[in-house]
C-alpha cells in the first residue's frame, strides 16, 4: 500500500514576516490550511498513511493527528541547522512505495493519481530569473537528466513518487551520505536522487501550470491570490 512523506520542517525564510508566526504549509487557501488541502486529496485516491516532517512551528500541526486518522509526525530537531535531505533522512523507515511532497505546494485541484511507476510531477512556472530544476526527458516520458537553469521548460513541481525498488536505491544512498551533507545549506534531497539518475527508472507527469502554485517567495503569494480571486491568507 502506497503512503506520503510530506516535507514541512523548513522555516519559509524568503516569506519574511508572512511566516513569522504562522507556517507556511498552513496558509488558509480558499479557507482552509494548505496541507489539510493535500492531506484531502491524498484521502481521495485512497493514500490514508501520511508521514510529516516537522521542525519551525512543529507546535501547530499537532491537530493534524487527531483530525486525520494515520497521520504520523517526525520531529527534526535540526531543522534550523540542517538541510531537507536531513528531514528526508529522518523519514526513510517509511519511504517505500511513497509519494513525497513539498509542503509548499498548493494544488488548486487534485493531481494525484495512483502511481505504478516511479514519477515526477513537473509543470511550466511563471517566467522569471529564479533557476529551477528542468527535467530532461525521452519520448516515453523516461527521465535522463535534471539540469538546474533558467530555462523556460518544465520543472519539479515537488511532489514525486518513488516505487518500492527505488526507494530502495535511494534510501541507500541517503545512509551512506556523512554527516557534511547535511549542513550544506545548499543541497536537497533532490540532489541525491538527480545523481542516481541512471540507477533508477523514473518518469515525468506534466501538470498543467493553472491548476497547481508553490509558496517559495512574496511572488508566488501574489500569482496565488490572483488565481484564487484573493481567496488566500495566513490564518
Amino acid at each position: 500500500m502506497s503512503n506520503a512523506i510530506i516535507m514541512a520542517a523548513g522555516l519559509g525564510s524568503r516569506l519574511k514576516e508572512y511566516t513569522k508566526t504562522t507556517h507556511k504549509s498552513l496558509f488558509l487557501v480558499d479557507n482552509v490550511p494548505n496541507l489539510e488541502r493535500t492531506i484531502r486529496y491524498l484521502n481521495e485516491i485512497g493514500i490514508d498513511e501520511i508521514h510529516i516532517v516537522v521542525g519551525y512551528l512543529s507546535e501547530q500541526f499537532l491537530y493534524l493527528k487527531d483530525k486525520y486518522k494515520n497521520t504520523n509526525l517526525i520531529f527534526n530537531p535540526d531543522f534550523a541547522t540542517k538541510n531537507n535531505a536531513y528531514s528526508f533522512k529522518l523519514a526513510m523507515d517509511y519511504f517505500s512505495d511513497s509519494f513525497i511532497i513539498d509542503a509548499d505546494v498548493v494544488l488548486l485541484k487534485n493531481i494525484f493519481s495512483l502511481e505504478t511507476k516511479s514519477t515526477y510531477y513537473t509543470t511550466l512556472r511563471r517566467k522569471t530569473q529564479k533557476a529551477e530544476w528542468i527535467v530532461c526527458a525521452d519520448e516515453k516520458d523516461r527521465v535522463f537528466d535534471i539540469k538546474i537553469c533558467t530555462d523556460e521548460k518544465p520543472s519539479l513541481l515537488g511532489i514525486s513518487y518513488f516505487t518500492k525498488e527505488d526507494a530502495k536505491i535511494i534510501k541507500d544512498e541517503i545512509y551512506n551520505l556523512d554527516d557534511d551533507y547535511f549542513l550544506d545549506s545548499k543541497l536537497y534531497y533532490d540532489n541525491v536522487i538527480a545523481k542516481l539518475i541512471d540507477k533508477i527508472s523514473i518518469y515525468s507527469k506534466f501538470i498543467d501550470q493553472n491548476y497547481v502554485c508553490e509558496l517559495d517567495d512574496i511572488k508566488d503569494i501574489d500569482e496565488l491570490k490572483e488565481k484564487l480571486n484573493g481567496k488566500f491568507s495566513r490564518n
